[in-house]
C-alpha cells in the first residue's frame, strides 16, 4: 500500500488482518482523536481517557488477524463507550467500598491518616487476593473491583453463573478468613 490515506476503512482492515503496522498506524492517526474526544466528554481526567483510548488501540492490534467488522467507526465508537462504561463502574465500585471504610474510622482522624489507612487495607487485601485460587481470584476481580455483574462474568469466562457464585463464595470465605485480624484492628481502632 503505498497512501494509505486514500485507502477505505475495508481495505485498511483487510491490510490489518494480514499483519500491516502501516494500516494499524493509518487507522491510529485517522481515528485515535476523535475516540479520545469521545472517552473525554465522558471521563474528565485527560491521562484516564488517554488510557482508555490506548488500551482500545491496543486490543484492535492484538485481535487484528480474528477481527471482523463492518464498520470500524462504529466499532470503535462501541468499544469506547464500553470502556468508559466499565472504567465508571470501577470507580463507582472503588468509591462505595472507600465510603464503607470510612464508617470505621473516627472523626478527628486526618486525610493522612485515612489515606495510610486506606493505603494499609488496599495491601492487606491484595495480598488476600493473591493467595486465591487463580479462577476464583479472576472471578472475585471481575465482581467486586470491576463491578461485573455474575452473568456477566459468566459470559466472559464461559462458565455457569452457579459456578461463579460458587467462585465468589468460596473467594469471600477465604479473604474474610485472611483479613480477620485486619478487620479485628480496625474495628479496635474505630473505638479508641
Amino acid at each position: 500500500m503505498s497512501d494509505l490515506s486514500l485507502h477505505t476503512e475495508q481495505q485498511l482492515l483487510s491490510a490489518l488482518r494480514n499483519g500491516s503496522e502501516a494500516a494499524y498506524e493509518e487507522i491510529f492517526r485517522r481515528f485515535w482523536t476523535p475516540c479520545y474526544n469521545i472517552a473525554r466528554s465522558k471521563i474528565q481526567a485527560h491521562a484516564e481517557a488517554e488510557e482508555i483510548v490506548q488500551a482500545i488501540f491496543f486490543a484492535l492490534w492484538e485481535k487484528r488477524a480474528t477481527l471482523y467488522v463492518t464498520n470500524l467507526w462504529y466499532y470503535l465508537q462501541t468499544s469506547v463507550r464500553n470502556r468508559v462504561i466499565d472504567h465508571i463502574r470501577q470507580q463507582i465500585t472503588q468509591r462505595k467500598y472507600w465510603d464503607y471504610y470510612k464508617t470505621f474510622i473516627p472523626w478527628q482522624r486526618t486525610e493522612t491518616e485515612d489515606t495510610v489507612e486506606y493505603d494499609n487495607l488496599h495491601e492487606a487485601l491484595e495480598e488476600a487476593v493473591s493467595h486465591l485460587p487463580e479462577k476464583s481470584r479472576v472471578v472475585f476481580r471481575l465482581n467486586r473491583l470491576e463491578g461485573r455483574s455474575v452473568a456477566e462474568i459468566a459470559g466472559l469466562l464461559q462458565l455457569s453463573e452457579k459456578a461463579i457464585e460458587y467462585h465468589l463464595t468460596k473467594s469471600l470465605k477465604q479473604l474474610r478468613y485472611r483479613l480477620r485480624d485486619f478487620i479485628f484492628l480496625t474495628a479496635m481502632l474505630a473505638c479508641l
